[in-house]
């Protein structure tokens, strides 16, 4: 089982859409994915064609039946919303611990929803398990970067760029400036595309809206890469 925590370093840098079009593609290459959302915005469910009304999640229940709130998307992508009940960080580290129970394939890929105030460290995450920060390249996430010393930080988590655009010099030059100084920043990115937010209107995913959108040719590189660290892990 692929275990994957994505986390936005801040609000609003795309990381839930960023997710849902991770696990729609994977399953699209023939992938069995189960996606979790961790994050008390609830969310996540939007972009699987769940019902707008339905709050139902984990956070919901009394006991520990995920089976009662697991639904699958038209695509077959499987996925636990949060529920509209807050949860507190013990609560989702419970539940991280909880998932390693969950009956799935082997070579099931599990995707969760993080908050930005999460990190690896605080979900109690296993070695093998891999943390993704979810970043823009503008000046707002490059001073929080810096103010939280990670230019030379070695733990765990990852970085990846998401709503690239290349027609923005200084989108060009944070991008430069992060893979020579920011450790384990991914050499994918996934480009600025208006049909991921206009998908969402329509209870999808901007995979599916848009077939021949370069997000397309991002989400396979992304996958690939993705791939190739697992392997390497299980070397």
């Amino acid at each position: 089982m692929k275990r994957i925590f994505f986390s936005g370093l801040k609000g609003g840098v795309g990381n839930t859409t960023l997710l849902a079009n991770l696990a729609s593609a994977l399953v699209q290459a023939g992938e069995r994915v189960t996606c979790i959302d961790l994050d008390s915005k609830n969310e996540l469910r939007l972009h699987f064609a769940h019902q707008w009304d339905d709050l139902c999640g984990w956070s919901t229940l009394e006991n520990n039946t995920l089976e009662k709130v697991a639904f699958a998307d038209p695509d077959g992508v499987k996925f636990i919303p949060h529920g509209y009940k807050a949860s507190t960080l013990s609560e989702k580290k419970q539940l991280v611990s909880f998932s390693q129970n969950l009956i799935l394939d082997e070579n099931e890929w599990l995707l969760f929803d993080v908050p930005n105030y999460a990190n690896a460290r605080s979900l109690g995450l296993k070695d093998d398990d891999f943390f993704i920060r979810t970043v823009n390249c503008d000046v707002s996430c490059h001073s929080i970067i810096n103010q939280r010393k990670l230019m030379h930080n070695n733990d765990d988590e990852y970085f990846l760029i998401n709503r690239f655009n290349s027609a923005v010099d200084i989108e060009v030059e944070i991008a430069r400036l992060w893979r020579q100084q920011l450790p384990h920043t991914l050499p994918v990115f996934i480009h600025q595309d208006e049909v991921l937010k206009e998908a969402l209107a329509f209870k999808n995913v901007g995979y599916n809206c848009a077939p021949f959108s370069v997000i397309k040719d991002d989400f396979q590189a992304l996958i690939s890469w993705l791939k190739l660290h697992f392997s390497k892990v299980a070397e």
